[in-house]
């Protein structure tokens, strides 16, 4: 009789629905709700968004064209030309917005080719072991130790790291850019896996007798998806503070709209000294603007990787305070 009132009290009992906040947690992504619960990584994002929308849409931004010599000389920012003009009468604006593209491709390009081949020797290394490990390592640490911008030097002088097709342009810059710049990702990422292959799950793989891709592949990589994505941050802030500094040494593909090359250009015709300083100011801060909008990505995904930094904005919830019985007279 008991147990009759009992389920017939438990079938009247409606479920109680999840909160909205419980509801929205389950859908979202933790990475997400992170990135987006930390302020500094979600101006970030917006920034370095807006700088490739500027890049793309960038003939709908303006109707000038970056080489044709339009205007007056050296003009300073006015209505007509927001950021001047240079020494050959070509407008900076549009300068800025189309040497976004070469630099970007650069640097977007340098920075997943080096996570690629960071990720695959690093993980070869510190998987294998043996004398596989001892022969990458020696190799990250000779390109460690070599200062990068004067074998870049060297390399473009033998090299030719400029071309009349921009697509052959980029695509060299990245090559060289990405075999002197991918010891200090796989060196990281020999770490981890050298850390990853300790743990309980990889060994209890390993005595399953389970293959050594899927190991690698199903077992391990995932763990490293943090530390990749960091990688390909830090690659593509360096292509693009690389890629400048050739241009605006002279060795890289000056002939082509970047915006090292347009420094270069300014250095070249004396503008500092001449009074102009717009030539130098608008590309060096869309540069530093691009570098710090990565630098801000880059402090939410170590919240992503640390659970520890993690603040994840959570909606404030009402208290409704009790209120107290009347006293009895």
């Amino acid at each position: 009789m008991q147990s009759d009132v009992i389920a017939r009290t438990a079938d009247q009992i409606e479920p109680t629905p999840l909160p909205a906040e419980a509801r929205s947690h389950l859908r979202v992504p933790v990475w997400v709700a992170v990135l987006a619960g930390n302020p500094l990584s979600l101006i970030g994002c917006v920034m370095f968004l807006a700088i490739i929308a500027l890049a793309t849409f960038a003939p709908l931004l303006t109707h000038i064209d970056p080489s044709a010599m339009i205007a007056p000389l050296s003009q300073p920012p006015s209505a007509g030309h927001p950021f001047g003009t240079n020494q050959e009468g070509q407008d900076i604006f549009s300068q800025v917005l189309y040497g976004a593209r070469f630099s970007l491709a650069v640097g977007l390009g340098v920075g997943f080719a080096v996570a690629f081949l960071a990720t695959l020797i690093g993980m070869a290394a510190g998987y294998a072991r043996g004398w596989l490990d001892d022969g990458l390592t020696l190799l990250m640490n000779i390109f460690l130790i070599i200062p990068q911008l004067p074998l870049l030097i060297v390399i473009g002088t033998y090299i030719p790291l400029h071309s009349d097709v921009a697509a052959a342009s980029v695509l060299v810059m990245i090559v060289v850019i990405t075999l002197t710049g991918w010891a200090w990702g796989a060196r990281v990422i020999r770490a981890q896996t050298l850390s990853l292959r300790n743990r309980d799950f990889v060994q209890a793989a390993l005595v399953t007798g389970e293959p050594a891709w899927r190991i690698i592949f199903v077992e391990m990589l995932p763990n490293m998806t943090s530390l990749i994505v960091n990688t390909v941050i830090l690659s593509t802030m360096g292509g693009i503070l690389t890629e400048a500094g050739l241009d605006y040494l002279g060795v890289g593909n000056v002939n082509q709209i970047t915006w090292g090359a347009m420094l270069f250009k300014a250095q070249a015709d004396s503008d500092l000294f001449m009074g102009a300083w717009w030539g130098f100011v608008f590309p060096g801060l869309a540069i530093a603007l691009t570098v710090m909008s990565m630098i801000l990505i880059n402090n939410g995904l170590d919240a992503v990787s640390n659970p520890r930094l993690r603040k994840i904005r959570r909606p404030r919830r009402r208290v409704q305070r009790a209120v107290a019985p009347e006293r009895a007279l």
